[in-house]
């Protein structure tokens, strides 16, 4: 994990998630977690894709306080609607998908991030993909 995020004086940011270049694949949530630095979990995530969006997406979310903690996005896809190709295409267009992993500060510092750190890892069972990014707040 090489993603980090100069929080500054700032207390407070606020995030953005947006998935694009789909290719057939259907974007079903994301779902982001803050885990800080005393080793406190929560066992929600902080924000999920709102339910009348169906890209996956997470709009720019009320500023919160982010205790210097880690970042933990999850963000699922099904593949159902792509069964009839060969894996490997299913693969290859996966990892065409386009992230966009935006954080502001209070002082309207804003940072993009575009790759993810983990994925994408398949559910065959439940014809599920899914990836995992992580930004360290500092």
């Amino acid at each position: 994990m090489n993603k980090v995020f100069d929080t500054g004086t700032c207390e407070k940011i606020t995030i953005s998630f947006d998935l694009s270049n789909n290719h057939g694949f259907i974007p079903l949530y994301t779902a982001v977690s803050l885990d800080l630095q005393n080793g406190s979990h929560p066992s929600e995530p902080i924000f999920v894709t709102p339910m009348h969006l169906t890209d996956a997406s997470i709009p720019l979310t009320d500023a919160f306080k982010h205790n210097k903690g880690l970042l933990y996005y999850e963000t699922y896809l099904s593949y159902k609607s792509l069964l009839d190709l060969p894996f490997k295409d299913i693969e290859t267009r996966a990892k065409q998908l386009e992230f966009s992993y935006k954080i502001f500060d209070c002082n309207t510092v804003t940072k993009e991030f575009t790759k993810y750190d983990f994925g994408p890892y398949f559910i065959k069972s439940k014809e599920l993909l899914s990836f995992v990014t992580l930004i360290d707040l500092i």
